[in-house]
Order: structure tokens, then C-alpha cells, then sequence
């Protein structure tokens, strides 16, 4: 059976993010995420259309369940049309990554 859209991008997150596939993600509430590293919670999404909107409530759950699995939440988006993939990262978590990566730092 080929695998499906959402399935390839999913793993290709959790191998190119070095985590893992979270199993059923979506599909039941104690399993959140779609990708699990050891510093973030990934929603990935992926869309044959030219845009994707990012809602109040889709980043609400995914910041709550990275809080709760104590991760910092990254949404990854792919527009499949046009070859775009972009990550969106709560400001306050970007500022800090990056004032520890210019110290020499790692997560």
C-alpha cells in the first residue's frame, strides 16, 4: 500500500528533525504530535494548495501538548505546489534558540 501525503512528510520531519514518528498521532489523545524529538513536539502539514492557515486553535493545542511533554512546539508546513516548506516557531522560543546558539550553546 502506498503511503500517503501526510505519511511521507511525517517521516521525512522526523528524519530530517533526527525524532521519531509519534504512532497514531492524532488518533489519540495521550499520543500528541506527529513528531517527537528530544527538544520539540512537530505538527506537520502539507497542502496542495498555494497557502495554509495557521488558526488560534491549531496553535493553541499544539503549544498545550508541547507544554505538556515538556517541548518547545514547531509547526511544520509544506505547499506542495510551489515546493515551499517553512517551520513557524513561537517568537519567545526563536529569540531563545537563537541567543543559545550564538552563545555556542545547544538546546
Amino acid at each position: 500500500m502506498a503511503k500517503k501525503r501526510w505519511q511521507i512528510k511525517e517521516n521525512k520531519d522526523a528524519e530530517q528533525f533526527g525524532g521519531r514518528v509519534t504512532p497514531r498521532s492524532g488518533g489519540m489523545w495521550s499520543f500528541p504530535g506527529d513528531v517527537k524529538t528530544d527538544d520539540f513536539l512537530i505538527d506537520s502539514k502539507t497542502t496542495e494548495k498555494k497557502s495554509f492557515s495557521i488558526t488560534a486553535n491549531i496553535w493553541r493545542k499544539l503549544y498545550t501538548q508541547a507544554l505538556k511533554s515538556q517541548r518547545l512546539p514547531l509547526l511544520s508546513v509544506r505547499l506542495e505546489k510551489d515546493d515551499i516548506e517553512v517551520v513557524i516557531l513561537d517568537k519567545n522560543d526563536f529569540i531563545t534558540i537563537l541567543e543559545e546558539w550564538q552563545k555556542g550553546k545547544k538546546l
